[in-house]
């Protein structure tokens, strides 16, 4: 999320929980994709979505599982997927 909290109208801002804030706060959702490397701890990015709800009709989990399909395309094969739990969701 990044945080637009003095903002009064601009588009894709909306109210979501923040977890720095530990607070509904007003913001752009960000979807973030990162490679992270365990044994030099270094973090690539390797894509982000703007998470907007109204205007795509895509939830986070879409836009997380677009970003690791297209990460796959690309030859990006991790060890392992990890993701933040409030992405928690059954996959059918």
């Amino acid at each position: 999320m990044i945080a637009k909290t003095r903002s009064k109208k601009i588009e894709m801002v909306h109210y979501q929980y923040s977890g720095n804030e530990h607070d509904v706060i007003a913001g752009i959702g960000l979807v973030n994709l990162l490679w992270h490397n365990l044994t030099t701890v270094e973090s690539i990015p390797i894509d982000y979505r703007i998470y907007d709800k109204d205007s795509d009709g895509k939830t986070k989990n879409t836009h997380f599982s677009e970003m690791l399909a297209l990460a796959k395309k690309r030859g990006i094969i991790p060890e392992a997927v990890v993701m933040d739990a409030w992405y928690s969701t059954w996959i059918i």
